[in-house]
Protein backbone atom coordinates (compact mmCIF):
# COMPACT_ATOMS: atom_id res chain seq x y z
CA UNK A 1 0.00 0.00 0.00
CA UNK A 2 2.53 2.50 0.70
CA UNK A 3 3.52 2.42 -2.95
CA UNK A 4 -0.09 3.03 -3.85
CA UNK A 5 -0.74 6.80 -4.77
CA UNK A 6 -5.21 7.14 -3.54
CA UNK A 7 -7.74 8.94 -2.40
CA UNK A 8 -10.59 7.89 -0.34
CA UNK A 9 -14.06 9.62 -1.62
CA UNK A 10 -16.71 10.22 1.31
CA UNK A 11 -18.66 7.31 0.21
CA UNK A 12 -15.88 5.16 0.55
CA UNK A 13 -15.00 4.84 -3.35
CA UNK A 14 -10.84 4.64 -3.41
CA UNK A 15 -9.39 6.28 -6.50
CA UNK A 16 -5.91 5.18 -7.45
CA UNK A 17 -3.92 7.96 -8.88
CA UNK A 18 -0.76 5.80 -10.43
CA UNK A 19 -0.17 2.87 -12.71
CA UNK A 20 -0.23 -0.09 -9.63
CA UNK A 21 -0.82 -3.26 -12.44
CA UNK A 22 2.57 -4.14 -11.80
CA UNK A 23 2.49 -4.77 -8.48
CA UNK A 24 -0.37 -7.45 -8.44
CA UNK A 25 -0.25 -8.37 -12.27
CA UNK A 26 2.26 -10.97 -11.93
CA UNK A 27 1.96 -13.45 -8.52
CA UNK A 28 4.95 -14.91 -6.79
CA UNK A 29 4.54 -18.67 -7.27
CA UNK A 30 7.91 -19.80 -6.38
CA UNK A 31 6.87 -21.88 -3.33
CA UNK A 32 3.93 -23.68 -5.68
CA UNK A 33 6.56 -24.23 -8.23
CA UNK A 34 9.10 -25.70 -5.92
CA UNK A 35 6.58 -27.82 -4.33
CA UNK A 36 5.41 -29.40 -8.16
CA UNK A 37 8.85 -30.18 -8.83
CA UNK A 38 9.16 -31.78 -5.72
CA UNK A 39 5.71 -33.89 -6.62
CA UNK A 40 6.93 -35.04 -9.66
CA UNK A 41 10.59 -35.79 -8.89
CA UNK A 42 8.68 -37.99 -6.34
CA UNK A 43 6.60 -39.36 -8.94
CA UNK A 44 9.45 -40.45 -10.96
CA UNK A 45 11.99 -41.43 -8.53
CA UNK A 46 9.26 -43.32 -6.43
CA UNK A 47 6.09 -43.97 -7.48
CA UNK A 48 7.08 -44.35 -11.75
CA UNK A 49 10.21 -46.75 -10.78
CA UNK A 50 7.92 -48.85 -8.38
CA UNK A 51 5.38 -49.19 -10.84
CA UNK A 52 7.95 -49.94 -14.05
CA UNK A 53 9.15 -53.19 -11.60
CA UNK A 54 5.57 -54.30 -10.77
CA UNK A 55 5.07 -54.26 -14.59
CA UNK A 56 8.54 -55.70 -15.64
CA UNK A 57 7.65 -58.52 -12.86
CA UNK A 58 4.12 -58.87 -14.80
CA UNK A 59 5.71 -59.25 -17.75
CA UNK A 60 7.84 -61.89 -16.72
CA UNK A 61 5.00 -64.20 -14.58
CA UNK A 62 2.85 -63.87 -17.53
CA UNK A 63 5.48 -65.87 -19.73
CA UNK A 64 6.31 -68.07 -17.18
CA UNK A 65 2.38 -69.11 -17.15
CA UNK A 66 2.63 -69.43 -20.59
CA UNK A 67 5.46 -71.77 -20.47
CA UNK A 68 3.83 -73.63 -17.94
CA UNK A 69 0.07 -74.24 -19.28
CA UNK A 70 -1.68 -72.32 -22.70
CA UNK A 71 -4.11 -70.29 -21.74
CA UNK A 72 -5.88 -67.12 -23.26
CA UNK A 73 -4.47 -63.64 -21.96
CA UNK A 74 -7.51 -62.68 -20.41
CA UNK A 75 -7.53 -66.30 -18.14
CA UNK A 76 -3.43 -65.16 -17.25
CA UNK A 77 -4.29 -61.80 -16.61
CA UNK A 78 -7.26 -63.27 -14.54
CA UNK A 79 -4.81 -65.61 -12.69
CA UNK A 80 -2.24 -62.93 -11.71
CA UNK A 81 -4.57 -60.31 -10.48
CA UNK A 82 -6.44 -63.20 -7.96
CA UNK A 83 -3.04 -64.67 -6.65
CA UNK A 84 -1.80 -61.31 -5.83
CA UNK A 85 -5.41 -60.26 -4.15
CA UNK A 86 -5.02 -63.74 -2.34
CA UNK A 87 -1.33 -63.93 -0.87
CA UNK A 88 0.00 -65.79 -3.65
CA UNK A 89 -2.45 -68.25 -3.70
CA UNK A 90 -5.63 -68.89 -6.30
CA UNK A 91 -8.37 -68.85 -4.32
CA UNK A 92 -10.74 -72.03 -4.31
CA UNK A 93 -13.70 -70.55 -5.24
CA UNK A 94 -11.85 -68.62 -8.08
CA UNK A 95 -10.54 -72.04 -8.92
CA UNK A 96 -13.74 -73.79 -9.30
CA UNK A 97 -15.37 -71.18 -11.24
CA UNK A 98 -12.63 -70.00 -13.73
CA UNK A 99 -9.86 -72.65 -13.75
CA UNK A 100 -11.40 -75.81 -13.14
CA UNK A 101 -9.51 -77.01 -16.36
CA UNK A 102 -6.33 -76.60 -14.46
CA UNK A 103 -4.85 -79.77 -12.46
CA UNK A 104 -3.30 -79.53 -8.76
CA UNK A 105 0.20 -79.80 -10.18
CA UNK A 106 -0.43 -76.58 -12.84
CA UNK A 107 -2.22 -74.24 -10.00
CA UNK A 108 0.68 -74.80 -8.17
CA UNK A 109 3.15 -74.17 -10.34
CA UNK A 110 1.57 -71.22 -11.48
CA UNK A 111 1.35 -69.99 -7.81
CA UNK A 112 4.69 -70.19 -7.50
CA UNK A 113 5.67 -68.52 -10.63
CA UNK A 114 3.53 -65.70 -9.40
CA UNK A 115 4.98 -65.95 -6.10
CA UNK A 116 8.38 -65.44 -7.44
CA UNK A 117 7.71 -62.75 -9.19
CA UNK A 118 6.04 -60.98 -6.41
CA UNK A 119 7.86 -62.13 -2.73
CA UNK A 120 6.56 -58.09 -1.44
CA UNK A 121 3.41 -59.13 -1.82
CA UNK A 122 3.16 -62.16 -0.18
CA UNK A 123 2.12 -62.17 3.07
CA UNK A 124 0.43 -58.58 2.90
CA UNK A 125 -2.96 -58.16 3.68
CA UNK A 126 -4.67 -56.25 0.17
CA UNK A 127 -7.59 -54.04 0.89
CA UNK A 128 -8.65 -55.42 -2.32
CA UNK A 129 -11.93 -57.48 -2.84
CA UNK A 130 -11.11 -61.13 -3.39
Amino acid sequence: MPLVEYSLEEDGRMTVHNDTAIWHRYMDMTPQAEALFRFIDQTIDTELAGEWTFLANYDKTKKAIQEIVDMPDRQIDLFIRFCLHNNGRLPAGKRASDFDFLSDKEIASLEQAVQSAYPAFMNVKNNCAK
